[in-house]
C-alpha cells in the first residue's frame, strides 16, 4: 500500500475472533480526515483498494474547516457522531482547539468534554446506524473518519471488531494502535505550537488516544447490558444472523 496524506490511516485486518476467523484486508478502512490528499490519491483508493463508501463522522461546521477531496466515483456520506448535549462547533478537533489560547480551565472543561462524548457515542448513534449498513452490503470497501481517526473513529472501529466476534483486547489493541500512527504529527504539532514538554501530558489525552477512555464506552455498554450481542441487537439491530452475514463478508 503507498503512503496517503492521511493522518492515522489503515486498513483494519489481520485479527483473529473466537471462530478461528481472521478479517480480511482492504476491505476497512479508517483515519483522518481527507483535505490533504491529491486526486490522485483518490483514485488509488477507489481503484486499487477498492474503497466505494466513505462516511464522515464531523458534523458540518467541523467538516467544513477541512474539507475531503471529491472522489471519482465512492458515495461519500457525512453524519455527526457526537452525542453529547453542549457540542462543540470543532467537534472533537483538538487540534484546532489547541492552537487558540488554552487556559487550565478550557484544558480541564476539554478533558471532561471527550470524556463525556466516550461515555455516549455507542448508544444509538445515526453515524454507527449508517456504518453499520453500508457494511452490511455485499461490495463493503468503507472508509470512515473524524477528524484524527482516533475518537470517533475509534470507538466505531471498537464496534466493529466486537461484532466480527473479536476479543475485547484486540479491539482495544486496535484503538490504541493510534498513538502510534499519531506520533509524528503530534510531535510536529508541538513544535510548531512551541508547546513546553512540562505543558504537553497535559494536552497528550487531546492529541492521542487514551485506554480509559475506551475504557468509559466499555463499561457504559456494560452497565447496560449483560453482553455486548445483546448491546449491538438493542441498539444496532445487529442481531446473531446479521453478525453471521458480517462475518462472511468480512473474515475468512
Amino acid at each position: 500500500m503507498r503512503e496517503l496524506r492521511i493522518r492515522n490511516f489503515r486498513d483494519v485486518s489481520g485479527y483473529q475472533n473466537e471462530y478461528g476467523e481472521v478479517m480480511e484486508s482492504n476491505m476497512i478502512f479508517r483515519g483522518a480526515s481527507l483535505d490533504a490528499i491529491s486526486f490522485d490519491d483518490a483514485k488509488y483508493m477507489e481503484e486499487q483498494l477498492g474503497i466505494k463508501y466513505i462516511l464522515d463522522y464531523r458534523d458540518e461546521q467541523e467538516a467544513s474547516l477541512a474539507k475531503d477531496i471529491t472522489f471519482p466515483s465512492a458515495k461519500y456520506i457525512r453524519i455527526g457522531a457526537l452525542q453529547l448535549k453542549e457540542h462543540k462547533d470543532n467537534g472533537f478537533d483538538f487540534g484546532s482547539m489547541l492552537s487558540g489560547k488554552m487556559t487550565p480551565d478550557k484544558l480541564k472543561f476539554l478533558i471532561q468534554y471527550i470524556q463525556e462524548g466516550y461515555r455516549t457515542m455507542a448508544f444509538d448513534n445515526p453515524a454507527y446506524h449508517q456504518l453499520f449498513e453500508l457494511l452490511l452490503k455485499d461490495d463493503g470497501h468503507v472508509y470512515f473518519h473524524c477528524s484524527a481517526g482516533k475518537d470517533r473513529t475509534g470507538v466505531s472501529a471498537f464496534l466493529i471488531m466486537i461484532a466480527l466476534g473479536m476479543s475485547e483486547e484486540d479491539a482495544i489493541d486496535e484503538y490504541l494502535l493510534s498513538n502510534e500512527y499519531l506520533h509524528d504529527f503530534v510531535e510536529g504539532f508541538y513544535k510548531e505550537h512551541h508547546i513546553p514538554k512540562m505543558f504537553r501530558k497535559y494536552c497528550d489525552p487531546l492529541l492521542m488516544v487514551q485506554k480509559e477512555n475506551i475504557l468509559l464506552t466499555i463499561q457504559s455498554i456494560k452497565e447496560k447490558y449483560s453482553d455486548y450481542y445483546e448491546f449491538l441487537e438493542k441498539e444496532y439491530g445487529i442481531d446473531e444472523e446479521k453478525r453471521k452475514v458480517l462475518r462472511e463478508i468480512y473474515c475468512k
